[in-house]
């Protein structure tokens, strides 16, 4: 690690040209602490930062410990070129918006216009590397959150926490899945909960499975939720291959057993109910159609699980 090029990212992180007019704006050292927690998990494993939703996602946990004010992530994504360490690269064809806008409304037209942001090189390589991480997160804590210490070293300790049990469930795929494990999890926590969801919504890429419905806030919220098919309180398994994404409402449904999954991966329908609702929104319009699969079907929903769920819940 070059010290000379430390102290330079440490004093442009000291000088953040944020809003001081209400008191220090958050945005922007919110979303860097964002960024670097998520080159420390691995899920920028480049110079290229995306809007993802775990982007988002991250920003939205940093900014409720912090602030009870609406999040809007595109705020810091755009204004933070403004401090010359990060670039945005537009779309091919919208250059000249990008360059001469002072801001750019709405999530369509954002998407629309930038494609990703990027760090200096330099600043990268040194957010790679643990000791240049952990030197410029604490520069930016000590400097923006000094009354927040305590909450946000908790709140990565915790994130490193989820990011080490997804990547535990992930590693369990190569053993042959069992409904109930055979050494089950005792406790429902905020590190074994979390876990599962990110790996859920990141294998599902925050699609309902069933109806294929994606709807993403840019305050990290989400439309989907991570499901266990067998009931965490009978399964005591959190393993991948237990979990599905559900919209809200097919959440609902598979739960109360008006739906379930064939050994096909397709909607079957319980005919022990009446329904009433416009086209295409019924759960009878979705009978033997096919659920979204994950790209990789070690990742797919466990047969075993499916047939517990048509067995124990499904309404015949």
């Amino acid at each position: 690690m070059d010290a000379t090029i430390l102290q330079q990212y440490i004093q442009k992180m000291e000088r953040l040209r944020v809003d001081r007019a209400h008191g220090t704006a958050p945005h922007k050292p919110i979303l860097l602490l964002a960024v670097i927690e998520l080159i420390e998990r691995g899920r920028i494993p480049e110079n290229k930062i995306f809007l993802t939703p775990e982007l988002a996602e991250t920003f939205r946990e940093y900014w409720l410990k912090i602030t009870d004010r609406r999040p809007d992530i595109t705020l810091p994504f755009f204004h933070l070129k403004s401090d010359g360490f990060w670039h945005l690269h537009a779309n091919p064809g919208y250059e000249k918006v990008l360059s001469t806008a002072s801001r750019i409304r709405g999530a369509a037209r954002f998407r629309e216009v930038i494609a990703y942001a990027s760090l200096d090189d330099a600043l990268f390589v040194l957010l790679t590397e643990a000791e240049g991480r952990a030197v410029i997160r604490q520069t930016i804590i000590s400097t923006y959150f000094p009354d927040f210490t305590e909450t946000i070293g908790s709140l990565i300790a915790e994130g490193f926490e989820i990011g080490e049990y997804g990547q535990l469930l992930i590693r369990q795929v190569d053993v042959p899945f069992s409904v109930q494990r055979s050494e089950p999890i005792e406790a429902e926590t905020p590190v074994r909960s979390g876990g599962f969801r990110r790996e859920i919504m990141r294998i599902y890429n925050y699609t309902c499975v069933v109806c294929r419905l994606r709807i993403l806030t840019l305050d990290g919220e989400s439309v989907t939720e991570a499901a266990h098919i067998v009931p965490f309180h009978i399964s005591r398994n959190d393993d991948v291959r237990n979990g599905i994404s559900l919209c809200k409402l097919h959440h609902w449904s598979f739960d109360k057993g008006l739906i379930s999954l064939s050994g096909s991966y397709q909607i079957i329908v319980s005919e022990l109910m009446s329904e009433e609702g416009p086209a295409g929104w019924t759960l009878t319009e979705l009978r033997g159609k096919s659920i979204l699969l994950p790209e990789q079907d070690l990742l797919s929903p466990a047969q075993e699980a499916l047939e517990w769920h048509r067995e124990a819940v499904f309404q015949r």
